[in-house]
């Protein structure tokens, strides 16, 4: 594993180096900022630490060029400071640190945190061995087409191929995320292809997944009608490329939708992002780790505060909501460790609320630029939510965690279209309405979008 370790002072990097010695980490050292960009893309390293205060090009303006690059966006990074500014440590959190390390460093202290930053690291390299924007299964025995068709859709699709029905299965079912579209030829041999898609579409649902598209590779456009009740479309051969492309994006292509890619998106690959941004967002302002609670232990979680930072794609009226979900009594517990003073809900308790779900409603919103959306943020929320027989709002994905000292929270995002398309593509908005009564009156959103900043100030001086 490798470290690019960023740092004017030669002996700190020294220390460092020392550090990540002991955990079997290779170093790469740069003395500024514009070094360290060029070294990221030369020397691919794993994590990155980096110094607050920097010469050329600060470390918040470095981790902003990396969080911008359409490379390595996500990549885990370090802070490190002596006496960084508030505005600069602000910046540094806002754009996604796995963990800050005060100088002088205490070795005892952090090696353990750095032990658990390598789980996360490892966790990081396998999402970027299995990142897809949109990808798509080919199913045909005969390698010919699917070495003629590859490159034609490989700037479309992240294209998985397979020769026969028994590998693409297994390929479905290790896919991670799972192919939104699967384009199977006709007569497959052994499983025919509408038992494959048969196979695939129950992997899908037993797993808990949305079941893709399906489409058939056929010779002549005419498809008996009983074979294709399990398919969106017929996609006739050629080994002519505009033929074919013309013919993909006639059938394929108009099924996709911006609505159905970034539902697809948010449902199949975002949940390791999203675990990860709270993680490291909640945990650096609480100072203490935050759980993810797995779906076996079946606990529940008190709804009564929703703190929601809504995001929009203009070009495809598409709207993408992040919501913070907890008790009140829970965000006042939260929000006094994280000012380190006690307050109430009205007072302080809605405006750390707002600002941890703009954070990471901001770090979610790096990862769907990475994948081709254009969101626009808005301001955080707060509502306030009778618990009493409302309708629990239904999310694409949703994701429970527990803070150290026992606080339940849930982090969730929900797709919406608010253009054209709004009659068929609003399942659970209606939920999300009837749930959430009037917003806390005392908190315009405009406040809590100031005062984000004195609360991520409170925590760390």
């Amino acid at each position: 594993m490798k470290a690019l370790v960023v740092d004017p002072d030669r002996s700190a990097r020294a220390t460092v180096k020392r550090l990540l010695s002991h955990v079997n980490v290779d170093v790469i050292e740069a003395d500024n900022g514009l070094i360290a960009l060029n070294a990221l893309e030369q020397m691919d390293p794993d994590f990155v630490v980096v110094e607050i205060d920097m010469p050329i090009l600060s470390g918040p303006d470095c981790l902003s060029a990396i969080r911008q690059s359409p490379v390595r966006p996500d990549i885990p990074v370090i802070c490190i400071t002596g006496a960084g500014t508030r505005e600069n440590v602000h910046r540094m959190v806002a754009l996604g640190v796995a963990d800050f390390l005060l100088k002088p460093i205490n070795p005892v202290e952090v090696l353990p945190r750095i032990k658990n930053l390598l789980v996360r690291v490892a966790q990081w390299r396998q999402r970027q061995s299995n990142r897809s924007i949109n990808s798509m299964l080919i199913v045909d025995s005969d390698p010919n087409f699917i070495a003629f068709a590859k490159p034609l859709l490989d700037a479309t699709f992240e294209i998985i191929e397979a020769g026969s029905s028994t590998s693409a299965a297994i390929a479905y079912r290790d896919a991670s995320p799972k192919p939104s579209v699967v384009c199977v030829a006709e007569n497959l041999p052994l499983m025919n292809e509408d038992l494959l898609v048969d196979v695939i579409h129950k992997m899908a649902i037993e797993g808990g997944s949305n079941p893709p598209q399906f489409f058939l590779l056929a010779k002549t456009a005419t498809v008996a009608d009983e074979k294709m009740t399990r398919y969106a479309g017929t996609v006739k051969k050629s080994f002519i490329p505009q033929t074919f492309m013309d013919e993909f994006r006639r059938v394929v292509l108009k099924e996709q939708s911006p609505y159905e890619r970034m539902r697809h998106v948010v449902r199949e690959g975002l949940r390791a992002e999203l675990v990860t941004a709270t993680q490291q967002t909640i945990g650096v302002m609480m100072g203490s780790e935050i759980a993810e609670v797995a779906a076996s232990e079946a606990v529940e979680c008190p709804r009564g505060v929703i703190a929601r930072v809504e995001m929009m794609d203009n070009a495809s009226d598409l709207c993408l909501g992040t919501t913070v979900v907890s008790g009140r009594a829970e965000v006042e517990r939260m929000g006094a460790q994280i000012v380190r003073r006690p307050i109430t809900f009205e007072e302080g308790g809605n405006e750390v609320l707002g600002e941890l779900a703009n954070t990471i409603a901001g770090r979610m919103r790096a990862c769907l630029i990475s994948r081709g959306f254009d969101l626009k943020m808005g301001l955080p929320e707060i509502l306030t939510v009778d618990e009493s027989g409302a309708a629990q709002p239904v999310y694409d994905l949703e994701t429970m965690f527990r803070c150290a000292s026992g606080e339940v929270f849930v982090v969730a995002m929900q797709v919406r279209q608010t253009g054209p398309g709004l009659a068929a593509a609003t399942e659970g908005a209606a939920n999300e309405a009837a749930g959430a009564a009037a917003p806390a009156a005392a908190v315009p959103a405009e406040a809590v979008a100031a005062a984000g900043a004195q609360t991520v100030d409170d925590v760390l001086f």
